[in-house]
């Protein structure tokens, strides 16, 4: 009997395998053009801004953008500071470096109470980091973020099921830049202390099933900060078994 029990949970995990959801839909064009205001236009939630928060020794304030539908959460009760009926509109994570969430926008304050957007395309953004040990190098404040940023999967929806993308900007939002590449999966980073680079790695789908396993490829990534700017180099540690 424990016999079968155990070559039964292999047989569902060797289908649960095989039957993994793809991550790209190569049949259907990808949209790259789309905008947030497609998003508000067709969507029944409303806009709902965090309040501000500001990571240490810099001087912006950012404001976390989200979509909430009061409907799903028993409509607007307020019995508390800051609080609704069912759960508050608030569900963000914030520290001293960190900001994260599900986002589909931020607003950028400067000193002089001046407020801009990060971007006008749709998008969900998973995690703003900014750069400390960068800044501790260079004197230079950045913004690292994970998000999704395509319908790769094409089920209509940008959320986790689909790629995960690597962008930075400038601490005010501005030159926000995607630094991994199309169709590659974002999959960590690492910065190293009294060093003024950034390593990350990404996964490309080379045999093009739709599916990032072991049958596809990891690229690796440095990003080498300076006083005007930063410069990206593709590099492989793997290629050392080859000499």
């Amino acid at each position: 009997m424990n016999r079968f029990c155990v070559l039964a949970f292999f047989g569902i995990l060797t289908f649960s395998c095989s039957q993994q959801t793809p991550k790209i839909d190569y049949e259907n064009q990808i949209d790259t053009v789309a905008t947030i205001l497609n998003i508000v236009e067709d969507t029944t939630k409303i806009l709902v801004s965090e309040l501000p928060v500001r990571f240490d020794s810099t001087e912006v304030l950012i404001y976390a953008v989200r979509l909430v539908n009061l409907q799903e959460r028993g409509g607007y009760s307020k019995f508390g500071s800051g609080s609704y009926s069912s759960s508050n509109i608030s569900s963000s994570y914030f520290n001293k470096d960190n900001l994260s969430g599900q986002f589909i926008n931020l607003v950028f304050e400067d000193e002089t109470g001046n407020r801009t957007p990060l971007t006008n395309h749709k998008m969900t953004i998973n995690r703003v980091l900014f750069l400390r040990g960068i800044y501790n190098h260079t004197e230079q404040q950045y913004l690292m973020y994970t998000l999704y940023d395509r319908d790769t999967n094409g089920d209509g929806r940008i959320n986790r099921r689909d790629l995960e993308s690597l962008y930075l900007s400038d601490i005010d939002g501005k030159n926000f830049k995607k630094i991994s590449k199309e169709l590659h999966e974002f999959y960590d980073h690492r910065t190293l202390k009294n060093d003024n680079k950034l390593y990350f790695r990404t996964l490309e789908d080379i045999n093009k099933d739709g599916k990032l396993n072991n049958q596809d490829k990891f690229h690796y990534y440095k990003i080498e900060f300076q006083e005007d700017g930063f410069k990206i180099d593709e590099y492989s540690p793997i290629d050392a078994f080859s000499q």
